[in-house]
Parts: C-alpha cells; structure tokens; sequence
C-alpha cells in the first residue's frame, strides 16, 4: 500500500490545549496584510517615528512577480527590501518589514529613514498589471499610513521612486494612474468595508464539527474541526454586504500536520458557488488570500467549509474576513 498521512482520534482530549503549540504568528501593522518577515541583512532595525519622523509613501513597481518578489526580500544576498508587496490580480498584501524598520527601497538613505515603500506586482512597461483591485487595496493601506502618521494626502508626500533625489529608478513608470491612484487614496474608497466572521455568531454548523482550541494559531477563543467524509456538511460564514461588487476573501485557520490538506472553501458569488482547496497543513495563524470574487448584496452565508474532499486530515473552519474592493 502507499503511504499515507493519519491522525490520531484524540477523543475528549481534542480539546486540550498542546503545551508544546507555537507561538501565535506575528500581526502585521496594517489589519488587512499577511505578515512575512524579510532576512534581517536587508533592512535596518529602528524605533520610528521617534528614531526619525514618516512623512513620506512611496509607490514603486516590482518588476517582478509578487510571489519572487516576496522570495527576493528573504535572500540575505537580496541588499533590498520594502515594507509592503501588494498583488496586482486582487490587491492582497503582504508586509516584510515593520512600520518602525527602515526598510532598504528608495536608494536614498534619507528617504529611507522617512519613508513607508510600497512594492507593487507588475512591469513599468505593462499597463494590464495596474488593475483597479490592486489600486484600491494600495490606497487603503497608504491611507492608513496617513492617517496613522499624520501625513498629508498629496503628491508631495505620496510620491513615485522616480521621484526620490538621485533617483535612477523609473517606476512606477508611465502607466501608473495618479489621478485614479489618489482619488482612492483621499476619497475614501478601496477596501474601507470590511467584515471578519468568527466561529462564533454569523456562523452554522452540524454537529459533526467539534470544537477545540488545541493549537495557539487560533483566531479567537476556539476553532472547528471535523473529519472529511463523501458529503459537504458545510460550516458556513455568514455576512451583511453592503452592495454588490468586487469583495476579497480572506481565510484564518491554525495549521497542524494533522489537518487537511486540501480543504474546500466555498464562496459563494454571484454567479453561483465556486471552490478553493487550501492545504491547512502550513501557512496559518494569519489571513491568506483565497482570492477576490464578485458578490452580491445582502445578510446571507458566503463562505463555507466543506468536508468533501479527498485530502487527509481534520477540516477546519476558523475565521474569514471580507472586503469590499
């Protein structure tokens, strides 16, 4: 027979919590970013702003993938890094350096000491990686910057790379669109309606999901968990939208080598059902990306987890947060 992963049917003690659990993962600053450190080597570690004032946002292009990006960041032969990379096919964000870090992006150690740089999926060359998901979900968290450091919305404090002193960099290039750019930024627009379910609440489930709060990556107080089986029996996550539109979603579950690996998570869009398998074996104890979708207005469940799937291990249904884009 091939091998295969099993786990252990804990009984009573699904519950009890494991003395040997990871520490829950660190938070990024900004609420609505996955947190991934880059190499120590490629920033500099400070107490901003009380070592040096933010006064600054500045918008680069990676040249690159989002994912190789995220990787470049990591490699201690990297010399770079940035505080944010932001997804160009639906806007989600991960943070590599902390707000009070110095991160090396401006080629200017001046700018760098009073700068948030914000990386963005794409080419200067290519107008398609600018999608409207990605412009609204930069100028969420670039208002966010702003209101948090008292920095002025204007494109004197919110500038391009180009336009650091000594600058030889281009980006954002030609194709950037400042005039829709910063009208997400002071118009209020971009990702400000956001809405996290529990597993408490807005929340359904059979009674073929226990409940435990077994691994330190929880969000909250407990989690669910049951066991695959030939039938979906979904756990479903239910929210108010506001209006019909464009909504991102994202899952939190705690991982656990006994877990699935290949969860479904059912969404329900406006143009019916459709299914993202997660492997819950790695990647938890933060907000993923499962991706952006269009959904229709309305109090009702949108996203479920299923337990029909051939992947091994428990199912878990945590926590989804949901954003208007």
């Amino acid at each position: 027979m091939a091998p295969r992963e099993v786990t252990a049917d804990r009984g009573e003690y699904a519950a009890a919590q494991d003395l040997n659990a990871r520490a829950v993962a660190a938070s990024p600053d900004y609420p609505n970013a996955s947190w991934v450190p880059a190499n120590s080597g490629n920033y500099t570690a400070s107490s901003r702003p009380s070592s040096y004032a933010i006064d600054r946002v500045i918008v680069h292009v990676t040249q690159g993938s989002y994912a190789g990006t995220i990787s470049w960041f990591q490699n201690p032969s990297a010399n770079v890094s940035a505080h944010y990379v932001i997804r160009s096919s639906d806007g989600a964000t991960t943070q590599m350096v902390r707000d009070k870090d110095v991160a090396w992006h401006a080629g200017n150690w001046s700018y760098n000491t009073r700068s948030i740089g914000i990386e963005h999926e794409g080419w200067v060359s290519d107008a398609s990686w600018f999608t409207d998901a990605m412009y609204r979900a930069s100028a969420a968290l670039t208002r966010h910057i702003c209101d948090k450091y008292g920095i002025p919305k204007d494109r004197t404090h919110i500038i391009g790379h180009n336009q650091v002193p000594g600058a030889t960099h281009t980006d954002p290039g030609p194709h950037w669109n400042w005039t829709t750019y910063m009208s997400y930024v002071t118009g209020g627009g971009g990702g400000t309606w956001s809405a996290t379910v529990d597993n408490a609440g807005a929340f359904t489930a059979s009674a073929n999901w226990g409940t435990s709060s077994y691994s330190a990556q929880r969000h909250g107080a407990d989690y669910r968990f049951a066991s695959p089986v030939a039938a979906s029996d979904p756990a479903w996550f239910r929210a108010n939208l506001p209006s019909t539109g464009s909504y991102r979603v994202e899952v939190w579950y705690p991982s656990d080598p006994g877990y699935n690996s290949s969860a479904p998570y059912i969404v329900a869009t406006s143009s019916g059902n459709q299914t993202v398998f997660v492997d819950q074996r790695s990647g938890g104890g933060g907000w993923r990306s499962i991706g952006t979708f269009t959904l229709n207005a309305g109090d009702r469940d949108v996203v479920g987890v299923s337990r029909w799937t051939s992947g091994v291990g428990y199912v878990v249904a945590d926590a989804v947060r949901i954003t208007r884009l």
